[in-house]
């Protein structure tokens, strides 16, 4: 059974916390940001631009200095949203769940709350460490509060089978593709997960005017 503690911000001032479906909440709890636009930007550059362009020309001595930061932001982020008793005692319970699934939910509207670097969450007290490193791990999600108040779902039959169909091509001027290359491995995962239910064929030729055929 997965245990979640939920962070419900109602306004980008306020945080709610519960623990688990039956908890009334903690009632809404002051909150702000503790991190600057400097900071929220090195922490953007650290994995978007250096993580992705370290092979390249990297400046690992910037990269250096914000790595020794990230605890420290966020120990920051952590003070912001469990200072408060009644939201240290929710976590509390959520941390000494031995359930081998844990869920920290973040839910919200505002995007400067979405973007906040939740995975950072640091419990300063002695011998703690990123809470996402926990045993057992805890995982962090981002909701959208109220997303799933709108239509109803398409409801949707399942079918006993399912078919197919394979366009495998390759550019005019280009050399032999082997066209199994794609498709054998799905193939073979067809033959030994779901044997006799379902069913293919190869586009032939390969063009946008054959599919239309279709």
């Amino acid at each position: 059974m997965i245990k979640e503690l939920n962070l419900t911000f109602p306004d980008s001032a306020h945080v709610i916390v519960r623990f688990g479906s039956d908890d009334d909440g903690s009632g809404r709890l002051p909150f702000i940001s503790p991190l600057a636009d400097k900071e929220l930007w090195d922490i953007r550059w650290y994995i978007e631009t250096y993580g992705a362009h370290s092979l390249g020309d990297p400046d690992d001595q910037e990269a250096s200095r914000i790595a020794r930061q990230l605890p420290e932001s966020g120990k920051k982020l952590f003070e912001a949203v469990f200072s408060e008793r009644e939201a240290q005692r929710r976590l509390n319970s959520f941390q000494d769940a031995e359930d081998a699934s844990r869920l920290l939910t973040i839910s919200a509207e505002h995007p400067a709350i979405l973007a906040l670097p939740w995975e950072l969450l640091h419990d300063p007290a002695s011998g703690g460490g990123f809470l996402f490193m926990e045993t057992p791990r805890i995982s962090i999600r981002r909701r959208v509060a109220g997303a799933t108040g709108g239509r109803k779902t398409f409801k949707s039959s399942p079918k006993d089978s399912l078919h197919l169909l394979f366009v495998v091509s390759r550019p005019e001027d280009s050399g032999f593709i082997d066209p199994r290359a794609d498709s054998q491995p799905v193939l073979d995962a067809i033959d030994q997960h779901a044997p006799g239910r379902v069913t293919w064929e190869f586009l032939r030729p390969p063009s946008l005017d054959a599919q239309n055929f279709i």
